[in-house]
């Protein structure tokens, strides 16, 4: 079930294997994204937690995370030297505004549609530290897709705390 709620165009992409992996990962970012959509820009900085032994993230703080997660992915994808994070930490989140990050975001899902309609994308491989050998592109990005569903957990909890009703696209996958 494709439920990405706004337009992203994803007929470039002609590999049958980059079409299920982008149908599925933007069905869990749409999740993630609706929920920020959700939540007003007053509480754009709150946090579920925040105590002398641990400061969770922010809304902002978490959108921006899943700018620069795509980011390093899209980067270690190009050069096939793995995932590092922080390569992509040249996102000031504390100053931007909720729409400057949704469109931000939009641009990056972008990106990942343009990477995967070059079948000589397709063909690369990436070096990551739990295997010995260099994997698939693809498989690469399938931890991606699992990272998004992590986010989509936390985002539920999210909800729960700033009493955002649960939508239809959520509950389709999620009840």
């Amino acid at each position: 079930m494709f439920l990405y709620t706004f337009h992203m165009d994803t007929t470039k992409i002609k590999n049958r294997e980059a079409q299920r992996f982008i149908k599925v990962f933007l069905t869990y970012r749409a999740i993630n994204r609706k929920v920020f959509e959700s939540i007003e820009e007053k509480d754009f900085d709150f946090r579920m937690v925040h105590n002398q032994q641990r400061k969770l993230d922010s809304p902002r703080e978490s959108l921006a995370h899943l700018i620069e997660v795509e980011s390093s992915y899209l980067m270690s994808a190009k050069d096939g030297l793995g995932h590092r994070w922080g390569r992509a930490k040249d996102l000031d989140s504390p100053t931007k505004s909720k729409d400057f990050l949704l469109n931000l975001l939009s641009k990056k899902d972008e990106e990942l549609i343009s990477f995967l309609s070059k079948e000589e994308n397709l063909k690369k491989k990436v070096q990551v530290k739990w295997s010995e050998n260099p994997i698939s592109v693809l498989s690469y990005f399938w931890a991606m897709n699992d990272h998004e569903i992590l986010h989509n957990g936390w985002n539920l909890a999210l909800m729960d705390l700033l009493d955002i009703p649960r939508f239809d696209e959520l509950k389709n996958i999620w009840g």
